[in-house]
């Protein structure tokens, strides 16, 4: 019995299927198969019931999960403790929103490869609810989202917030002289320019939604998109006012490009969260989000956003 059928025979239960298995641990499903024949012979029991559709446990098949779960966790330990952080292979996929793609992205995956030098990683760039879901159905091991989150099923480690603010060119906005005072603009102020917001289908279109329906103001962008960078470059062009993170467009700010606007109140902070599966079998998932708490602990990742 080796640690590596219990981790196949953890992810049949976990998939339903041997197929969805194979896809998850990047192998053939003969290899599958065969680790859980292997496994079968080893203990001299029957594990799953191949008479039907989905990967149906035996009796003896559901007594081994729990057993099989603290073997694998325990494997993980040794390794983690133990074994030397370039002996950890294998691929990684990785989920990110496209605001952490076009920030600090690269700095998380300098630092992986660093200490991981073995581990490849797949990166798949999409908004936090499609990561969420992927993450669910097996598709990722790992997605960094923005929050809140209310996911119960699944381990979080906190990343840290990024201050959002209202934006927009300064030829859209009349200019002002120093000596000049200017009251904080409010939702129904907002709308004398044209809003450029994030689609519909965006984890953060319900928090701008609410901030404008609390000052009894509809909130109705005249343009929408799924990707910040590309809102960014629309609001740079002087098409309207949109939401946008200051440490990512800090420079933007400094040379003009791009004028804050005081509201009140001021936009909600945005976190930043590494999503995983809780399941020990896979501890490429944990320790790239373990990495990524500590660059964000370092103040690294905000560096990387602000630059």
């Amino acid at each position: 019995m080796e640690i590596r059928q219990l981790q196949t025979f953890l992810r049949i239960v976990e998939t339903g299927s041997f197929a969805a298995a194979a896809d998850a641990l990047h192998a053939t499903q003969s290899t599958v198969s065969a680790r859980v024949r292997e496994l079968e012979r080893s203990l001299g029991v029957a594990l799953f019931d191949r008479s039907q559709h989905r990967a149906q446990l035996t009796a003896k098949g559901s007594e081994l999960v729990a057993l099989a779960r603290q073997m694998v966790l325990l494997g993980a330990q040794i390794r983690e403790r133990i074994g030397a952080s370039d002996a950890l292979a294998g691929t990684l996929r990785l989920g990110v929103v496209g605001l952490v793609a076009a920030t600090w992205l690269p700095m998380l995956m300098s630092a992986m490869r660093a200490r991981y030098p073995r581990v490849s990683i797949a990166i798949e760039v999409a908004l936090t609810n499609t990561l969420i879901e992927r993450v669910r159905l097996g598709e990722l091991e790992v997605a960094i989202v923005t929050g809140p989150l209310h996911e119960p099923a699944f381990e979080h480690v906190h990343l840290g917030y990024d201050a959002f603010a209202w934006m927009a060119a300064p030829a859209l906005i009349p200019p002002q002289s120093p000596s000049q005072s200017i009251a904080p603009l409010r939702a129904a102020d907002l709308t004398r320019w044209p809003i450029l917001g994030l689609s519909a289908a965006s984890h953060h279109y319900p928090v701008i939604e609410r901030w404008f329906r609390d000052a009894s103001v509809t909130y109705q962008p005249v343009i929408s998109c799924s990707n910040v960078r590309v809102l960014a470059d629309l609001t740079i062009a002087g098409l309207g006012a949109s939401l946008l993170p200051v440490n990512a467009y800090a420079a933007d700010i400094a040379t003009g490009r791009l004028r804050v606007i005081d509201t009140e109140p001021k936009p909600e902070q945005v976190e930043f969260v590494a999503l995983h599966r809780p399941h020990p079998a896979d501890p490429l998932a944990s320790a790239l989000a373990g990495l990524a708490s500590e660059l964000a602990e370092a103040g690294a990742l905000r560096s990387a956003a602000a630059d």
